[in-house]
């Protein structure tokens, strides 16, 4: 709920108000609102844009973020401030995405992925989360893999489990990213290597 300044000012309190005894249950009403709108902040930040298609279970979504038709972010995710999440991606439980992160359309982030603030994740990139997955069978934990501070990944790179995309470093379109990639590195590839590095001081 977004209430704005011009509103709460039409409650300011009148000079010489009637005592208590005389304003009458309304005038009550509206002064315990004023507190409680002046006193919370949670309702006075920006709310997330939330288009009517999408499934958002979640109570954990930053301000300003949208979100767009048919996405589905499960109950247990956590969502970060000005994210961007386009059409068709899937979010699951155990996930955390920074804040000004955008996820392009149809990738999908399962349990244990941790995405950091600014990340660029490119349409239909594809994580992993078990090295070794069978139909019904359920592991004691997923393997976490984190994208870190201000990296991005390329469309269609497979991101597999457990790994690490070091700050600001980026992903080729289509790599196979078989292990940790360090911080500022360039991979591209299958599997994915480094083939440069990114100017520190412009990223």
């Amino acid at each position: 709920m977004h209430v704005s300044n011009e509103f709460l000012a039409s409650f300011a309190p009148h000079p010489n108000p009637l005592p208590k005894g005389e304003r009458g249950l309304v005038c009550d009403v509206l002064e315990a609102l004023l507190n409680v709108f002046s006193t919370q902040e949670h309702f006075m930040s920006d709310p997330a844009m939330i288009h009517p298609s999408a499934d958002v279970q979640s109570p954990h979504i930053g301000a300003r973020t949208r979100v767009w038709q048919y996405v589905v972010i499960l109950e247990g995710a956590r969502i970060g401030e000005d994210v961007n999440i386009c059409s068709h991606c899937f979010i699951e439980n155990d996930v955390e995405v920074g804040s000004r992160s955008t996820i392009k359309s149809g990738v999908q982030l399962w349990d244990g992925i941790r995405i950091e603030d600014d990340v660029f994740i490119g349409p239909n990139a594809t994580f992993t989360n078990d090295p070794f997955p069978r139909s019904r069978v359920r592991p004691a934990a997923f393997l976490q893999t984190r994208v870190c501070k201000g990296a991005s990944i390329g469309a269609n790179a497979t991101i597999l489990p457990g790994i690490t995309i070091g700050e600001s470093a980026m992903v080729g379109a289509g790599a196979v990213v078989t292990k940790s990639v360090p911080p500022f590195a360039i991979v591209v590839g299958s599997p994915a290597r480094i083939v440069g590095y990114v100017d520190a001081s412009s990223s």
